[in-house]
C-alpha cells in the first residue's frame, strides 16, 4: 500500500526534475483524496470523473485543476463534494454556503517547502482552465 505521502515525494521530484510546479503542470497533476483508501473506498468524497478530465486535456488541451469527489452512501456524509485540488493547491471553504457543497471551496495555492507556489487555478476553485497556473 502506498501513502499519500510517498506519492507527494514523487511528484515533488518530479516538479525538482521539471523546473517547477507550472512547467509539471503541463504534462502531469496529482490529485490526493484524503480519507481515500489505495484502490478506492473509505470515508472519502471517493467518487470522480478522472478518466474524462484526461480525455478533456488530452482531446482539448484543458488539463484539469480540480476534480470533483462526492462522498459515497456508505460514509457519514453521503453526496457531500469537494473539489479535490492539483497538488500543490489545497481547497479553501470561502465562508459561506454549505460545507456539503463543492461550489463553497475554491482552491487555493499553498507554498511548498521550497517556497515554490503553484496550483492556483483562481476562478472557483475546480474548473478546466487551458493553463491552471493564472
Amino acid at each position: 500500500m502506498f501513502s499519500s505521502k510517498y506519492h507527494i515525494g514523487w511528484y515533488r521530484d518530479l516538479i525538482d526534475r521539471s523546473g517547477g510546479v507550472r512547467g509539471t503542470q503541463q504534462f502531469a497533476r496529482l490529485f490526493v483524496v484524503p480519507g481515500m483508501n489505495h484502490c478506492g473506498g473509505g470515508y472519502a468524497t471517493s467518487q470522480f470523473d478522472a478518466f474524462g478530465a484526461l480525455v478533456k486535456w488530452v482531446e482539448q488541451g484543458q488539463g484539469p485543476s480540480a476534480l470533483i469527489g462526492t462522498a459515497p452512501a456508505d460514509t457519514p456524509w453521503p453526496g457531500r463534494t469537494r473539489p479535490l485540488c492539483a497538488y500543490p493547491a489545497q481547497p479553501r471553504y470561502v465562508g459561506h454556503g454549505s460545507i456539503e457543497d463543492a461550489a463553497n471551496f475554491v482552491c487555493v495555492a499553498v507554498r511548498d517547502d521550497d517556497g515554490d507556489q503553484g496550483g492556483s487555478n483562481g476562478g472557483n476553485g475546480h474548473g478546466n482552465d487551458d493553463n491552471n497556473h493564472q
